[in-house]
């Protein structure tokens, strides 16, 4: 079975095990938990869960979660870190130097292509502008004066000819004429050059004038503001960031390994620490052709609709890349694996079967997916082999599917116990549990205990 990568274990054991006392602090008066003297060679008084006859200590038997294993595959996946940017994302720095006068946008503002964002002061500008005007206007009468003279020049030159062909004109006369034209031709094409000089001279003036205005190059919203009025800018000063937020892409960084069984269109998942459990589907969208000659690596693209205003320019996210499955095999929650104090081998405590089956409960219970407790149960602690690891769930070799498998509460297992009660938990269940937050456990934890405490004032009134 191919391997993917070390299980994570999104939730330590000690928090899930604050879970399961809080939920379970009342299980010794559950029902079907009757004192010992009520059953043969039994139980021991209420909130002692021991055996043994009366006036002995007798030993605790601890509460722990288990799942039943299960036979499935694994995905196969690589995960990398993302980095999110906005479509089109843009630094806007000012192509002419000057103060700032006027600032039109804030941080935030959604604006379109062309639309204004910031104003420099215009006055040298305009005057260089208008000089630049003057400049061309100046050439062009230059110009015409060159072509007026030429012309003069080749009539005189034509007269001269005729007459020479008469012989009323010598060939001097003609040929000082004839230098004469080209004299003033070379004239011509100088002021012309002039003219086209000047005329750029002038578009370059008008561009600068434009550019006192800094408008949007693109649409989409404007972020990073660093422009103030009265401050000086010049053409390294960054003023604003623009990109569209409504349409994300994510930069991922494969190995020419990946390149082997990653291509276009493969799917992955996106979620962040901060995203309580959401995730967001996507698929890859382009992946660069060249790879970098120092580092061995290409970027590839992941393009996201960005609807629910989840993903943040600048921001890193996880990406799980889904490229397969695995074999099938026997699959147990990452939370059920325990390395053993004494020996260090890795296994999982494993509850005999108590012969019922777990039905989660409805959706708008906040005990949902979670069963009943059972009567004290033997348990033991089997060494496993583990042939795929996933992010939740991890493929293993010495356990059977439909065992009861220890997730939460293994370190109350060690030394002589032998017993559990198991509280029995669904396997959706036990998947939403190992994708909760720390903040979210505390949560239930805080909300069980109040409803625990209610109960116990209403009994007591």
């Amino acid at each position: 079975m191919p391997f993917t990568k070390p299980p994570t274990r999104r939730l330590g054991h000690l928090l899930l095990g604050l879970l399961v006392i809080a939920l379970t602090a009342c299980s010794d008066n559950a029902p079907g938990q009757q004192q010992g003297s009520q059953q043969g060679g039994g139980f021991g008084p209420p909130g002692r869960g021991g055996f043994g006859p009366p006036g002995q200590r007798q030993q605790l038997i601890p509460s722990v979660e288990v799942v039943r294993a299960r036979i499935g595959t694994l995905p196969l996946e690589e995960r990398l870190t993302g980095r999110v940017s906005a479509r089109n994302q843009a630094d806007i720095y000012s192509e002419v130097a000057g103060p700032v006068m006027e600032i039109h946008v804030e941080n935030g503002d959604l604006v379109k292509e062309g639309d204004p964002l910031l104003r420099l002061r215009d006055v040298e500008f305009r005057e260089r502008f208008q000089q630049a005007e003057a400049g061309l206007e100046i050439a062009k009468a230059q110009t015409r004066q060159a072509e007026a003279n030429l012309a003069l020049l080749k009539n005189q030159l034509e007269r001269t000819r005729s007459l020479v062909e008469r012989q009323l004109e010598t060939e001097s006369a003609l040929e000082t004429l004839a230098s004469q034209v080209a004299v003033a031709e070379a004239d011509l094409d100088l002021r012309t050059a002039q003219q086209n000089q000047a005329a750029s001279l002038l578009e370059e003036r008008r561009l600068q004038l434009a550019n006192t205005v800094i408008r949007a190059p693109v649409s989409g919203r404007i972020g990073r503001r660093n422009a103030e009025r009265g401050m000086m800018v010049n053409t390294s000063t960054p003023l604003f960031t623009i990109g569209d937020l409504d349409n994300i892409q994510i930069e991922v960084l494969l190995t020419e390994r990946m390149l082997s069984y990653i291509a276009e269109g493969t799917p992955v998942n996106l979620y962040s620490e901060n995203w309580s459990g959401q995730i967001l589907q996507s698929e890859i969208s382009r992946i660069s052709p060249f790879l970098d000659p120092n580092t061995m690596r290409t970027t590839a693209q992941i393009e996201v609709a960005n609807d629910s205003g989840l993903l943040r320019s600048g921001m890193f996210i996880t990406v799980d890349i889904l490229y397969g499955n695995s074999e099938q095999a026997v699959l147990i929650p990452n939370s059920a694996f325990y390395r053993h104090p004494r020996t260090g081998i890795e296994g999982v405590f494993v509850v005999t079967a108590p012969g019922q089956e777990v039905e989660p409960l409805a959706d708008d219970n906040s005990d949902a997916g979670i069963g009943v407790i059972t009567p004290p149960q033997p348990v033991s602690f089997v060494p496993i082999q583990i042939l795929a690891n996933g992010r939740m769930a991890s493929g293993v070799r010495g356990i059977e599917a439909g065992d009861w498998v220890v997730t939460v509460g293994q370190n109350l297992l060690t030394g002589d116990i032998n017993q559990t009660r198991a509280r029995l938990i669904s396997w959706d269940r036990m998947m939403e549990l190992q994708q909760m937050q720390n903040r979210d456990l505390f949560q239930i934890i805080d909300q069980k205990q109040q409803s625990m405490r209610q109960q116990s004032n209403d009994d007591h009134s």
